[in-house]
């Protein structure tokens, strides 16, 4: 199974989180900086989006490593 990671999907005040493939998160950040419109098929956790490329106006990954428990280290 691939690595999974969070990734925020904002758009027009609304924002949804998912947690999708970093092959999947790749692709769709690549689509949008081509400048690709239209509909975009991406699956996650939770099942399959179907995302209008153009009314997607940002996209946040989560970089920090996951950790459990309360140390900083």
């Amino acid at each position: 199974m691939a690595e999974q990671q969070k990734i925020i999907i904002g758009f027009h005040g609304q924002t949804l989180p998912v947690r999708a493939s970093r092959d999947q998160i790749a692709d769709l950040i690549g689509e949008l900086g081509k400048g690709a419109s239209g509909w975009y098929d991406m699956q996650t956790d939770d099942g399959a989006l179907f995302l209008d490329l153009g009314k997607i106006e940002f996209v946040r990954t989560d970089a920090h490593e996951q950790r459990v428990g309360f140390g900083l280290s």
